[in-house]
């Protein structure tokens, strides 16, 4: 074999490597996450706050909206409370003011729930998180790295991680404190960092279960489970938030909406 056609050769190694990557079935030994996943629960963050009767019940183009409606009982000191249960009052009151209607990103952990689907790329020593959700997309790190010293916030914030198994465990922390968790609009601070072990469950069903910490907003550990499942039919398509043209912040700061004309 020539130089070339070794070259050649290894050049088509490579970009096989990346394929089995981006499908998930890795010969490295990681798991097999390959597909498009859609979050199971409604949108509310946290899924164990909804009475029994509804927590099963799927998104549809008439709920996703519903649990703005609803509130979260994170383990909040006096101050933070005090905040959401403004946040609460002024959406009854139609004052929401929910900031992806600016089209900023959720930021995480908010971006794990919005409803939309997304995909992950396993390789080694990274795993990246493709949503199909304001086109953003998680790199979690996975090679050993550590957080910077001077790490500046982010929406979604800077994620280290390895592997337990087919567990991935994943850190994150530099998160930006002017997100909110979810359309409640419950509040967080920008110290807040979160431990999430993500794995497999069964053939078509994915579980990320969160610990959120927060010295500034949060009097204990908050521990929030969600459940992703395999759309194999479905594929990530783009997503374009600026085209929205129908929900401006108003000067006041809360969310209009623009009906057709």
């Amino acid at each position: 074999m020539g130089n070339r056609t070794l070259r050649i050769a290894l050049s088509l190694g490579g970009a096989l490597s990346v394929l089995c990557a981006g499908g998930g079935a890795l010969a490295a030994g990681l798991p097999d996450w390959s597909g498009t996943w859609f979050p199971h629960e409604r949108n509310l963050f946290d899924p164990s706050a909804l009475p029994a009767a509804q927590r099963q019940v799927k998104d549809t183009a008439s709920s996703l909206f519903e649990a703005s409606y609803e509130r979260m009982y994170p383990p909040y000191k006096p101050e933070y409370e005090a905040r959401y249960e403004k946040k609460l009052k002024d959406t009854n009151e139609g004052r929401a003011s929910d900031p992806t209607a600016a089209c900023v990103p959720p930021g995480f952990p908010r971006i794990m729930g919005t409803p939309y689907p997304l995909e992950f790329v396993l390789e080694k020593g990274r795993t990246t998180i493709l949503f199909e959700a304001y086109s953003q997309v998680r790199r979690i790190y996975t090679d050993g790295s550590r957080h910077p010293a001077d790490l500046d916030l982010s929406y979604n914030g800077h994620s280290i991680g390895h592997w337990e198994g087919d567990t991935l465990v994943v850190d994150t922390v530099g998160l930006r404190g002017d997100t909110v968790f979810d359309v409640s609009g419950a509040p967080h601070s920008d110290a807040m960092r979160v431990t999430e072990r993500i794995r497999r469950t069964g053939p078509d069903t994915l579980e990320d279960r969160m610990v959120v910490e927060d010295p500034k907003a949060l009097t204990k550990p908050w521990t929030v489970v969600r459940t992703y499942e395999r759309k194999p039919d479905w594929k990530i398509a783009e997503y374009v938030c600026e085209e929205n043209q129908r929900n401006p912040i108003l000067p006041d700061g809360s969310t209009g909406f623009v009906g057709p004309h």
